[in-house]
């Protein structure tokens, strides 16, 4: 017995004509046409207001510092800045020394 025959036993069984799997079958354009029309994109401003909204909500989610915190490593931040600038002005003196002893010393 072949598969189609066995689907259509399957189905006669159930209480379902071969015609009604059809007319099911024929049923599904209909219904992705009605699902491409829902799909559509919403308008410019619409998208817009939803982005405005969403952002507003993940905004009063975010844990915003204190200003004693912001200070403290703002602070931080800038002392570091300016270590690291004494370092690298420290090592920039030092190889501009090393690279003029060296020239000096080959006679150029």
């Amino acid at each position: 017995m072949s598969e189609k025959e066995k689907m259509n036993q399957d189905a006669t069984a159930e209480g379902t004509s071969v015609e009604r799997v059809k007319e099911t079958k024929a049923a599904k354009p209909k219904k992705d046409k009605a699902k491409a029309e829902k799909d559509k994109k919403p308008g410019f401003g619409k998208r817009l207001g939803r982005f405005f909204r969403e952002l507003k909500a993940e905004l009063k989610k975010v844990s915003w510092p204190t200003r004693a915190d912001t200070l403290k490593k703002t602070g931080i931040v800038i002392v570091c800045v300016i270590v690291v600038g004494i370092i690298v002005w420290i090592f920039d003196g030092i190889a501009s020394s090393v690279i003029d002893a060296l020239l000096s010393l080959f006679g150029r």
